[in-house]
């Protein structure tokens, strides 16, 4: 039993004791004021339920009430009789405690009802995705019925995971309650599988190579670079498939704050997909994996690799050091050449009242203070800017408007369109051949702030939601350009959340259009996304990895600065 359940049993059954002494006491020394002891077992046992109300308690909350009843009885025996009752009946809350199987169980399974039913009934693209919800329903209640019933936590954490990567949509995700952190990172650390000395990239050419590769692999001739055309006999993009973590939108979670450990998820863009498709292979094996490699003589060789611990280290942080941006604060600016200063965003987010705001003007102060630091860096030379979203986590589209406005050519540029909301039918509207009406265009004015200068945009695949749209719109000015490994996510509807007993999900529920009145940028079935077209792929090559995982270089940031040259 739970220890702040039997002390409260404990303190319910005392209480009884001392209405049985009231009763007399009170018949002696004649006082409205002893009538309040009766509320003394219904406030211990009701209102204070740290950990909820459980129907293996059921008899203690009876007993409370039967004990409560003896404010109403006039006679002493009948106030004893209703103490003592409420007693016994409090008492039974052991045995019920300790012979239920479901005392203190999560409700797991409700959990995936309702959001499930939310999700059905709210999800504005499924239609454009191809959601097929009753063989989603199929498939996935056995799952939950099973977690419910085994009470498991990790595992429930990982099918919300894979739940959520059906969609292929960056908003759609699970977030669990932070006193299980502990539990669901050992759940993840399970499922990542060995750590065997390295991980494994899928490069821009189609090869795989090692990369956040250990010193001890060198005795085997394996370094960052290192081409792997095999993984215990298979394609390392195959055998990452075998993960119970791929196509899983899910994060790990520093224990003790917010900050993600890690995150990888489904992506809406498949050509992100392709980047990451091998990332997980490099945890699945037994106490020693079969690695088909080409040694630096051009010779196709094979090691047997023991594993030497468990891979979440490594895979975390392969994954900091490949998605990593410029170490500064967000909206925090840093001169990275004489020419070139660097402004990081790591999320569309200036102050909790702009927002809130759907006005652009709403960010005056913000603009004010990029206005005055460029203009100070233009004093000190600096002509071109570098914008770094990598891994940035969306927010205000009114945000983007505002700085873009500052560096795009001067004139009105267009944002987004938003959809017509038919207030009668709560609904979307839609015409007759079941597109959605078009509404108010948004814009905003260009100020061309750096004159001839140039503005360097880079993504990556966690750029997410309102960075997708600055990527969107930065592809169509003549004064800028976006680079990354790969393109942004590739998401950009509004986000609405159903929270349950356990955790929260969250799903795109606000239609968002393109100036064609056409989806924005969301991938439907076909996987492409309509941002990151324009984008410039840096190949992701032996050159790369070795200014990522050997000289611990920014490469994309070094790319950028090259270019503006």
């Amino acid at each position: 039993m739970k220890l702040w359940d039997i002390i409260r049993i404990c303190a319910c059954i005392a209480s009884c004791g001392v209405l049985w002494w009231a009763a007399g006491r009170s018949e002696k020394v004649r006082s409205p004021k002893w009538r309040r002891l009766w509320l003394l077992a219904p406030l211990l046992a009701l209102p204070i339920d740290k950990l909820g109300p459980d129907r293996a308690l059921l008899p203690l909350y009876i007993g409370a009430v039967a004990a409560f009843c003896g404010f109403f009885a006039q006679k002493r025996q009948a106030k004893r009789a209703l103490a003592a009752a409420g007693a016994l009946c409090m008492a039974a809350s052991f045995p019920s405690c300790l012979l239920d199987p479901r005392y203190r169980a999560k409700d797991y399974l409700g959990d995936f009802e309702t959001g499930f039913a939310c999700m059905r009934e709210h999800y504005v693209l499924t239609e454009h995705k191809g959601i097929d919800w009753d063989a989603l329903y199929d498939e996935y209640q056995p799952i939950f019925a099973d977690i419910d019933e085994r009470q498991d936590v990790g595992a429930n954490a990982i099918a919300w995971g894979k739940f959520c990567g059906e969609f292929h949509d960056g908003h759609v995700g699970y977030v669990y309650k932070k006193e299980d952190v502990g539990t669901v990172n050992e759940a993840l650390k399970k499922a990542l599988g060995n750590d065997y000395g390295l991980a494994v990239m899928h490069c821009t050419d189609g090869s795989f190579a090692a990369v956040n590769v250990d010193e001890s692999l060198a005795a085997y001739g394996i370094h960052n670079g290192t081409v792997i055309t095999a993984w215990d006999g298979k394609a390392p993009d195959e055998v990452s498939k075998s993960s119970p973590l791929y196509d899983c939108n899910i994060f790990s979670y520093n224990e003790g704050t917010e900050e993600a450990d890690f995150e990888i998820g489904s992506f809406p863009d498949i050509d992100n997909e392709i980047f990451w498709s091998s990332i997980f292979a490099a945890g699945i094996g037994g106490d020693t994996v079969e690695v088909t490699f080409i040694a630096d003589d051009g010779s196709e060789q094979v090691a047997q690799l023991p594993k030497t611990g468990g891979y979440m280290e490594r895979f975390s942080d392969t994954l900091k050091k490949l998605k990593k941006g410029v170490n500064i604060g967000n909206l925090r600016w840093k001169k990275v050449s004489d020419t070139a200063a660097c402004l990081r965003i790591k999320g569309m987010s200036f102050d909790s009242k702009s927002y809130s705001s759907v006005d652009d003007d709403a960010y005056d102060e913000m603009k004010d203070e990029i206005r005055e630091t460029i203009l100070s860096y233009q004093s000190e030379g600096v002509k071109d800017v570098i914008i770094d979203l990598r891994s940035n986590g969306g927010g205000s589209p009114h945000m983007v408007n505002s700085v873009l406005s500052m560096f795009a050519p001067k004139g009105e540029h267009y944002c987004l369109t938003n959809a017509v909301w038919d207030k009668e039918n709560a609904c979307w509207a839609q015409d007759a051949d079941g597109n959605y009406l078009r509404g108010d265009d948004i814009t905003y004015q260009g100020e061309q702030l750096l004159g001839d200068g140039r503005v360097i945009i880079i993504v990556n695949s966690q750029s997410v939601s309102a960075a997708d749209m600055m990527t969107k719109e930065a592809e169509s000015l003549d004064n800028m350009t976006v680079i990354g490994f790969t393109g942004p996510n590739g998401s950009s509807q509004a986000v609405g959340m159903k929270s349950a007993q356990n955790g929260s999900i969250s799903f795109s529920n606000c239609i968002v259009l393109d100036k064609d009145g056409s989806i924005m940028i969301d991938s439907g079935t076909d996987r492409q996304s309509s941002d990151g077209d324009g984008v410039q792929i840096v190949p992701f090559d032996s050159e790369a990895i070795s200014a990522l995982f050997d000289s611990g270089e920014d490469y994309l940031l070094d790319r950028a600065l090259e270019m503006l040259k």
